[in-house]
Order: C-alpha cells, then sequence, then structure tokens
C-alpha cells in the first residue's frame, strides 16, 4: 500500500459533540501546544460548568483523536467580539451572523490539533469544511475563527481553499527576565526605568502588603465583586453573580489547580485583585478588579511589576498580559504579538479580497 492510499484511507472523520465532557481530558490536553493554556481541557470545561456547555467538533483518525474546536454563538455587538469593531473596513457585519470557532469568548486561541505534520492540514481542512456546512444548515454566512496568533491563523487558513486570515489586533506578551523587573529595567532607558521605581513606590506607600494566594472557595468569594465591579466599569454584564459562576466552574473543572492570586492588602481590606494562570512556562493574565479605595497604580502593580517578579520567581518566561495591546502596556516592557482571525463563507463566495487586503494594511500600520 502507498503512502498516499494509506492518507486517504487515514481521512478524519469529525464528528459534533454536545461539549467538552464528551471527550476524553487526557487525549484533548495531549493536542494542546505549550501556548495553548485557553484551549485546554480544564479551561473549556469550566466554561461548561459555569455558562452551559457549547458544541465540540471531534475530529478522529483510525480511532484516535487528532483535533478538537469548539464552537460557539455570538450575540454581542460590542468589545472585543464585535465584529464590525474588529474588521473596521468592513460597516455592516454583524456577529451573529456567524459560526464562531475556538474558546468561546477567548481572546488567545490556538489550534487543537495533531502535531503530526502530515496530518496538520488535513485535519484543519476537515473541520473547517464541517463547521462551514454547519454554519450553512444554520443559515449562517460562514465561520469566523479570532484571536488566533499570525503563524496559527496563516496555517489554519492555508489548509482551506476558501479561508482568509484577517488581522484584527494584537496580543501584549512581556518576556520575563530570570531576575525579573530588576532584569526588566536594566533593559530600558533610565526614563522608563524611573517612571516604573515610582508608580512602584507610591503604590507600596499606600498599600500594606501584595499577598500571592491560590483560587480557594473563600478567595473567589473575596475577589468575586472586585472583579464583578471593574468588568462593570467597562460595560461587561453579569455583575457579581456571573463573576461567582465562573469562578465556581474553574473549582469544578480543576482549572483553578492552576491559579495564582495577587490581592492588595490595606489591614484586613482587599483593595485590588489579579488573576492569573500558568501553563508550561507561561503566566496568563485574565482577570483584574479593584474597589474604590484600591491604591494609585494597583493595576500595574498587581497585574504587570509584582508579577513580572512572581513569574520569575516560579520558572514563567513569558506573561501573557492579553488584548487590548495599549500603549500602557508596551511602555512598561510588553512586546505586540500580531492576532488574526480566520474567515470562512458557508457559501463559494468568500469576503471580497481588496477588502481583507486593506484590513491588514491599516491594522498593520496601527
Amino acid at each position: 500500500m502507498s503512502y498516499s492510499t494509506l492518507v486517504r484511507d487515514e481521512a478524519p472523520v469529525v464528528t459534533m459533540l454536545p461539549g467538552p465532557a464528551a471527550i476524553s481530558a487526557h487525549e484533548w490536553n495531549a493536542l494542546v501546544s505549550p501556548g495553548g493554556f485557553y484551549s485546554s481541557h480544564a479551561w473549556v470545561a469550566g466554561l461548561a460548568h459555569a455558562h452551559g456547555p457549547s458544541p465540540v467538533l471531534s475530529a478522529t483518525s483510525a480511532g484516535r483523536l487528532e483535533g478538537v474546536v469548539p464552537t460557539w454563538t455570538n450575540a454581542d455587538s460590542t468589545g472585543l467580539f464585535s465584529l464590525e469593531e474588529m474588521t473596521r473596513a468592513l460597516p455592516g457585519v454583524v456577529s451573529a451572523d456567524y459560526l464562531w470557532l475556538g474558546t468561546k469568548r477567548s481572546t488567545a486561541n490556538m489550534a487543537t490539533i495533531t502535531r503530526n505534520p502530515a496530518k496538520r492540514a488535513r485535519t484543519l481542512r476537515a473541520l473547517l469544511e464541517h463547521a462551514r456546512h454547519l454554519a450553512a444548515r444554520k443559515g449562517l454566512k460562514g465561520v469566523l475563527w479570532p484571536y488566533l496568533s499570525g503563524p496559527s491563523a496563516q496555517e489554519i487558513a492555508s489548509s482551506h481553499p476558501l479561508a482568509h486570515a484577517v488581522l484584527h489586533s494584537a496580543d501584549a506578551v512581556v518576556k520575563v527576565p530570570s531576575d525579573g523587573m530588576a532584569g526588566l529595567e536594566s533593559s530600558v532607558s533610565s526614563k522608563e526605568r524611573m517612571k516604573w521605581r515610582r508608580e512602584r513606590r507610591i503604590f507600596r506607600s499606600s498599600c500594606s502588603s501584595v499577598e500571592w494566594t491560590s483560587l480557594s472557595p473563600d478567595v473567589c468569594e473575596r475577589v468575586a465583586p472586585l472583579l464583578a465591579n471593574t468588568r462593570d466599569k467597562y460595560g461587561s454584564p453579569g455583575g457579581t453573580a456571573w463573576m461567582r459562576r465562573t469562578l465556581s466552574g474553574q473549582l469544578s473543572s480543576g482549572v483553578a489547580r492552576n491559579a495564582f492570586v495577587a490581592l492588595a492588602r490595606r489591614g484586613n481590606d482587599v483593595t485590588a485583585a489579579a488573576l492569573f494562570y500558568g501553563h508550561g512556562d507561561w503566566l496568563y493574565g485574565r482577570y483584574w478588579g479593584a474597589s474604590h479605595a484600591a491604591p494609585d497604580y494597583a493595576y500595574f502593580a498587581l497585574t504587570h511589576y509584582e508579577a513580572v517578579d512572581f513569574a520569575a520567581q516560579h520558572g514563567f518566561r513569558r506573561l501573557h498580559l492579553s488584548v487590548p495591546a495599549s500603549k500602557s502596556k508596551t511602555s512598561r516592557g510588553a512586546a505586540l504579538t500580531p492576532l488574526a482571525l480566520v474567515a470562512v463563507p458557508s457559501g463559494a463566495i468568500s469576503v471580497e479580497g481588496r477588502a481583507l487586503t486593506f484590513v491588514n494594511s491599516r491594522h498593520t500600520q496601527d
């Protein structure tokens, strides 16, 4: 039997499953890349515990799991998951008109597929083809897979003849020196170094201590109102009940075992909190919250300065500050990583090429 025949005979079979619970965590996680924490089984399962499961596409070949892709419905017309805002050169596009792929409301997606180079493209194409037919049956315009790293988006788009990769934003990531902030400060100008030290000094002068702890039920109860307060401030719905449900889901799925919580304390009061998750040599910053009594520069102190030192002490080499990749992050040592979405139409006609080229050019300039 020739190699080409063997490959053809082992074409992946794609199945729609009701949620992550239908797939072995061991098999799923064997496909997760080192930078794919938000694609891990425990993270996706935590969302399912908290907010209900979303269907998952699974690709198998010869009885072996070769790829998984969560799907979800996006009715949000504003914020980080507004398609019109993500592709400002394509007015009138509506988020709810598409089937969304990747972890629900994740701003850091990865392709969770086999690492066998001979099978990756075939597996991706099978998953995308099944997804676009599913979108067509639902009467949707197509499939969107957002917040992918540039290389990942290019690989996914190149696997399907109708797919396009569209640059839409950027991540902020800090490369953590082995000596933490001391090493980071030594790599910048004296002006930046003085600014960082001033902010840390002001924060410390008005805050009695910073405590790092695990994500226990008691800590969840303590920080949920702080996190909800900040979410409310920026227009995210759900309030404290939503935040408690989310954290409870993480306790249930086990992903909370990977969590680290930084608390700003003033006496017996916790005035600010930042939640991080470890995966390999990455430390992911995910949630931030504060009360009105939080010290000045608490945001930068907990999510950046203290986090860099903590990461260095615990062997993490990258600190993921996520989106938006604002100037405030890059001016404190973060580097930008391009993020793109992959779009696949449900029919034979793809999104107009010149418009996509304009979107990519404009975001590159930004």
